[in-house]
């Protein structure tokens, strides 16, 4: 069985009214996960909340590590990017990064993972918000990220690495991945 989520705005626009939502939750048909969230099952994962309530932001940082598999420990919160100006999310259990426009959605992909599709950077991208966001991040979920890094350098594309290099200020970002990624000052 796939498990949908809706939003109560999702279920208006397929022609369901108020009432027979309602008809729906009463006779186990759909389930009220919370105040303007339906799913087709009773228990869900945060990530299933997040990218149904969330479906522009990206999964980033400490979420994405674990999703790609460079982290071992799930977080439990999720880390979403949202753009500079969106509504700030007032959830205990989602940390939001705002971003400026022109920088979030470059190496933006589509990932799965349990079978929820969801936003989130290429790998070349989330090197970049590692290094990033070296003091914010947890000292040992930045070693263990960067050794990731350090076993998948051959997975790793140089040359769209290099161009979203380009689109940040910060000159250190290319010398930090240089140094503790490739183990070298120039390249």
């Amino acid at each position: 069985m796939v498990v949908k989520m809706y939003t109560f705005v999702d279920l208006q626009n397929k022609g369901l009214s108020s009432y027979q939502i309602k008809k729906l939750v009463s006779e186990g048909n759909l389930y009220k996960i919370e105040n303007g969230l339906y799913s087709t099952k009773k228990n869900n994962s945060l990530l299933e909340v997040v990218t149904t309530l969330y479906p522009n932001d990206i999964i980033t940082l400490n979420s994405a590590f674990f999703y790609y598999g460079l982290i071992k420990k799930e977080p439990s919160i999720i880390y979403i990017a949202s753009l500079q100006k969106a509504r700030k999310i007032k959830r205990g259990n989602i940390k939001q990064i705002f971003m400026s426009d022109h920088l979030l959605h470059i190496g933006e992909v589509k990932m799965k993972y349990k079978n929820i599709s969801f936003n989130t950077y290429s790998l070349e991208r989330l090197l970049i918000e590692l290094v990033r966001n070296k003091t914010s991040i947890d000292s040992n979920i930045y070693d263990e990220a960067i050794n990731s890094y350090k076993k998948i350098t051959k997975l790793l594309n140089k040359s769209k690495l290099e161009e979203y290099i380009s689109y940040f200020k910060d000159s250190k970002i290319k010398y930090r991945i240089l140094k503790e990624v490739y183990g070298n000052y120039d390249e």
